[in-house]
């Protein structure tokens, strides 16, 4: 069979015409936001909260109620680029090893108490990797300054 015949078949089959312009317009498309959260295989409820986007306003996305701007648009373009990039710069966690009179703290930078008080700096270092092995544990000096190590290393901060 020909491209030409299989053309003419096809049209003449009432129930398989092509699509119009007017039936393109029509139909919705499937938001963008919705495509990006089923690849990466999450929920509603999952992906708002790794991106910090209210769970309403994903749905009214979803469900055609509401279109992103563009600035929001930009941030989906950069979630469905690299969505595990942008899970770690959101949702980094910190974590402060600090002078304590009893020797070392380790507490989270917002907290006004510690989680833990330790006899040297190397226990709170070591106890602050263990509450949160991902975090970034940021250390005081004997000059009240900080140095960052990150889980694993001992990169100074510039």
């Amino acid at each position: 069979m020909t491209v030409e015949s299989i053309e003419r078949a096809a049209r003449a089959d009432r129930d398989a015409q092509p699509l119009t312009e007017t039936d393109l317009k029509r139909m919705k498309r499937t938001p963008r936001a919705k495509i990006i959260r089923r690849a990466l295989e999450l929920t509603q409820e999952e992906f708002a909260a790794r991106y910090h986007i209210p769970l309403g306003t994903l749905r009214d996305w979803e469900q055609g109620r509401a279109e992103p701007d563009q600035p929001t648009r930009a941030y989906l373009t950069l979630i469905a680029r690299d969505p595990d990039h942008v899970n770690r710069t959101l949702n980094m966690k910190e974590l402060l090893v600090v002078r304590h009179d009893d020797g070392w703290a380790v507490k989270r930078p917002d907290a006004e108490r510690s989680s833990a008080v330790t006899v040297t700096q190397a226990e709170a270092i070591e106890h602050a990797r263990q509450m949160e092995p991902s975090a970034t544990v940021h250390v005081q000096n004997r000059h009240g300054e900080f140095r960052r190590r990150a889980s694993g290393s001992s990169e100074r901060a510039r």
